[in-house]
């Protein structure tokens, strides 16, 4: 019920004064006309990184649908505090847009003062979503998940687990490992899976919990990384791994990274419509899909109500978490 309650404020926020006092679904004849100016899609990171390959790619299929300039620009900081901070600071008419990445974004502003909450955004959809696991390296002593979770228990701190982030998902799931199953693992945060990466090749950390994208699957793919477990729902076609649900931790599915697009709250809803329809075609879109790799691009497209959702999911699963 908790849930069901943020998922409609969050959409209700999302629609609320965008046209001073007229009805918040109308958004006039500026709404039916849009875009007539250039569109700014901001990066939350540095230019190179997967959100920005999947913005640029995005971009230019914008470009070609909606016959405006769509510019990318890299406003990376504070965990992309930073860019969202601009982004709400923006006219609230579909112009100024911003690629985000759940769970961080939420768990930007359950453990700081970042300047915004989610009922400063409009939602969009979903372009991407990557899902996550916790590996070893090859020679480690730990054949399964369960073997590493009995050291855990047996020598509490002797357990660490490197992380790309200290406030993101896989650093709030490690910590939710610990607080469901009272499996004391110690977080190691790093910027960036490369970090990790490193850190597990050398023996600086026990385990690493990551996102499976195409920057870790290669040392996988070699046998110099063993993956002990996946944290999405389904068991992945492309990763020799049992899933946590499988292994009998049921509650730990909220790991996988959602990249999708925000604008300011109060978009109209003509122009939201406009722009989510330009990501479910781009989804379709062989080249979007081949560049985003369709590994990550899901299968059924998840619009404007489907990203509010995984916004109060994610609040709703990782607030206890963020707050203890």
């Amino acid at each position: 019920m908790k849930s069901t309650r943020l998922i409609a404020a969050l959409l209700a926020a999302s629609v609320l004064t965008a046209c001073g006092g007229e009805d918040p679904g109308s958004g006039g004849e500026a709404a039916a006309d849009f875009p007539t100016e250039n569109v700014r899609l901001l990066v939350p990171y540095t230019a190179g990184g997967p959100t920005d390959i999947a913005a640029r790619a995005l971009a230019k299929h914008m470009e070609a649908e909606l016959d405006q300039s769509v510019v990318v620009e890299n406003l990376p900081g504070a965990s992309g505090a930073t860019a969202y901070q601009q982004l709400i600071a923006a006219e609230a008419d579909g112009h100024t847009l911003s690629m985000t990445a759940l769970p961080t974004a939420v768990l930007n502003y359950l453990s700081n003062d970042v300047g915004y909450t989610a009922e400063d955004f409009s939602y969009i959809g979903v372009v991407t979503r990557v899902p996550s696991g916790i590996l070893v390296p090859a020679d480690s002593p730990y054949q399964d998940l369960e073997s590493l979770f009995a050291a855990a228990e047996a020598d509490p701190g002797s357990v660490t687990v490197g992380t790309p982030g200290a406030t993101n998902t896989h650093a709030a799931e490690t910590r939710r490992i610990t607080q469901l199953y009272d499996v004391p693992l110690t977080v190691v945060p790093f910027n960036g899976n490369a970090e990790v990466q490193t850190a597990l090749l050398g023996g600086n950390v026990t385990a690493g919990f990551v996102n499976l994208s195409q920057d870790m699957l290669p040392a996988v793919e070699s046998g110099d990384l063993r993956v002990l477990a996946v944290g999405s729902e389904e068991p992945l076609p492309y990763v020799d791994a049992p899933t946590f649900v499988e292994l009998g931790f049921p509650e730990l599915v909220q790991s996988t990274t959602t990249f999708g697009v925000i604008a300011p709250a109060g978009v109209p809803d003509e122009v939201t419509q406009t722009l989510e329809d330009t990501l479910r075609s781009a989804a379709e879109e062989s080249s979007v899909v081949e560049t985003l790799d369709e590994r990550y691009v899901p299968e059924e497209f998840i619009g404007s109500e489907g990203l509010a959702e995984l916004f109060a999911e994610t609040e709703e699963t990782f607030r206890d978490v963020m707050t203890d």
